[in-house]
C-alpha cells in the first residue's frame, strides 16, 4: 500500500458516511415550492398533487419561503401563522375556509420587513365582534400583504395591519361583513403604512376602513370603487398623520361616513354618498384621474 493511502483518515470518511446514511430523508431535500392541501389530505403525507396534506399550518411548515400552498378541494384548513414570504391559493369554484372561535386568529403573519404575503380566495370565520381581539387576518410584521378575493366575517377586526416597520396593504375584489372594524391600517415608531382597498364590499360593520397613527409614523389608505354600506361610521382616520382618500366608491345607510379626529380625509368628487347620517365633511377635494 502507497504511503498516501496508509495516511488518509479512512476511519473518519466512513464516520461520515455513516452519519450522512442515518440522517433525516427531509434534511438531504429542499423544501418544495409548491404543496397542496386537500380534504382527504394527512399532514404526514409530502404535500404533492397526489398526496396533499390536510392542514395548512403542515403545509406552511413544509413549504419553501417564497412557495405556495393550493387548495385542492372545499374544506376547512385550520388556522395559519405565517413567519415567511409565501401565497395561498384556492382556485375558482373551491371554498377554502379557516373558522375560529373566541379570541383566536383565523391568520397571523408574523414574517419580516422585506417579507411579501398573497391570500386568494379564503373564506375567514370568526366567532363574534367586539371585544374578541380577534382577527380574521393580523400583519404584525410583513412589508408586502395581497389580499385577493377573500370573504371576512365575524371578527373583532377583519383585516389588520398593526405594525411599527413600513409595509403596503392591498385588498382586492372581496368582502368584510360583521366586524368592529372591517380593514385597518396601525402604525407606530416612524414607519409608513401604505394600503388600498378596490372593488370591495364592507357592509354591516362598526366601523368600515381605519387608519391610526402614532406620532412621527404615517398612514395613508385609499379606498377605490368600495361600496361601504351599513356601516356604523364607513370612514375613520386618527392621528394628524392618517389619510383616507375616497375615489369613486358607494357609501349608503350608514349611520355616519366619516369619523375625523385630527386625521385627514379627502374625497376625489366622483362618490355616491346616500342615505347616510352624520354630519363630519371631508378635509378637502383633490382631482380624480
Amino acid at each position: 500500500m502507497h504511503d498516501y493511502m496508509k495516511a488518509f483518515p479512512w476511519s473518519a470518511c466512513f464516520s461520515l458516511l455513516l452519519l450522512l446514511a442515518a440522517a433525516p430523508a427531509t434534511a438531504l431535500h429542499a423544501q418544495a415550492t409548491k404543496i397542496f392541501v386537500a380534504s382527504f389530505g394527512n399532514d404526514g403525507n409530502d404535500g404533492s398533487r397526489g398526496s396533499p396534506k390536510r392542514n395548512f399550518q403542515a403545509a406552511h411548515d413544509a413549504v419553501a419561503a417564497g412557495g405556495q400552498i393550493v387548495v385542492l378541494d372545499t374544506a376547512g384548513f385550520g388556522a395559519l401563522n405565517i413567519t415567511k414570504s409565501m401565497s395561498v391559493t384556492v382556485p375558482p369554484g373551491v371554498n377554502g375556509f379557516v373558522s375560529v372561535t373566541g379570541i383566536n386568529n383565523a391568520v397571523t403573519i408574523n414574517a419580516s420587513a422585506s417579507a411579501t404575503v398573497s391570500l386568494r380566495g379564503l373564506i375567514l370565520e370568526g366567532g363574534g365582534g367586539s371585544g374578541t381581539s380577534s382577527h380574521g387576518i393580523l400583519g404584525s410584521n410583513v412589508g408586502h400583504l395581497v389580499v385577493e378575493d377573500c370573504v371576512v366575517r365575524n371578527f373583532d377586526y377583519g383585516i389588520d395591519l398593526d405594525q411599527s416597520t413600513d409595509g403596503f396593504l392591498q385588498v382586492h375584489r372581496g368582502s368584510v361583513r360583521g366586524c368592529t372594524v372591517a380593514v385597518l391600517l396601525q402604525v407606530e415608531n416612524q414607519a409608513n403604512l401604505r394600503g388600498i382597498v378596490t372593488d370591495c364590499l364592507i357592509e354591516n360593520n362598526y366601523e368600515g376602513l381605519g387608519v391610526a397613527s402614532g406620532v412621527g409614523a404615517s398612514a395613508t389608505l385609499t379606498a377605490s370603487r368600495c361600496v361601504l354600506s351599513g356601516n356604523n361610521v364607513a370612514l375613520s382616520p386618527f392621528g394628524s398623520s392618517a389619510i383616507v382618500y375616497a375615489d369613486d366608491c358607494r357609501a349608503q345607510g350608514n349611520t355616519k361616513v366619516l369619523n375625523i379626529s385630527d386625521g385627514l380625509a379627502y374625497t376625489l368628487n366622483n362618490n355616491s354618498f346616500t342615505a347616510n347620517g352624520g354630519s363630519d365633511n371631508f378635509t378637502g377635494s383633490v382631482p380624480a384621474h
